[in-house]
């Protein structure tokens, strides 16, 4: 899951009192920002430009596209029936910009887009930003080109 958006804090502060030209990019997918996405507040409290961006694929490495996950709730107990390891499919994590002044939001499908939505956020000097940036719940990791990136050592 990485180190998230609680470091994303510290490395802005760093950032903003020893590299001024510098900023803070915070990858993450929607797993991760779960468990730290309201550092947000944070983040614009301390007028803090942090780009955060999240990877929605509705889950925990991967979830269910939007009509499977309806469909599984309506059929029953969604304790029963959901596979724990999906989140609710189509939230819309850029909405929590709405709660904040001035802290622009963007959704995003495309490259077009993701370029568009990062200049922009890129240009936002004293405010977060967060990119969501929905990906197929079925996509899975690129194939590694060099073993020593994934191969265990044990």
């Amino acid at each position: 899951m990485g180190v998230g958006s609680g470091f994303a804090i510290a490395a802005a502060l760093h950032c903003r009192d020893y590299h001024p030209s510098k900023r803070v990019i915070c990858i993450q997918g929607d797993s991760a920002f779960g468990f730290g996405g309201m550092e947000i507040e944070t983040a614009y409290r301390y007028n803090l430009p942090i780009i955060f961006i999240i990877f929605n694929n509705n889950g925990i490495y991967g979830g269910l596209d939007t009509e499977s996950f309806a469909g599984l709730k309506e059929t029953g107990d969604p304790t029963i029936n959901l596979p724990p390891m999906s989140l609710t499919a189509g939230i819309r994590y850029e909405k929590f910009a709405n709660a904040f002044e001035n802290f622009k939001g963007y959704f995003v499908q495309t490259p077009d887009e993701i370029c568009t939505a990062l200049r922009q956020a890129l240009s936002e000097t004293s405010t977060p930003s967060i990119i969501n940036i929905e990906i197929s719940p079925s996509a899975d990791r690129k194939a590694q080109e060099f073993p020593w990136l994934t191969k265990s050592k044990l």
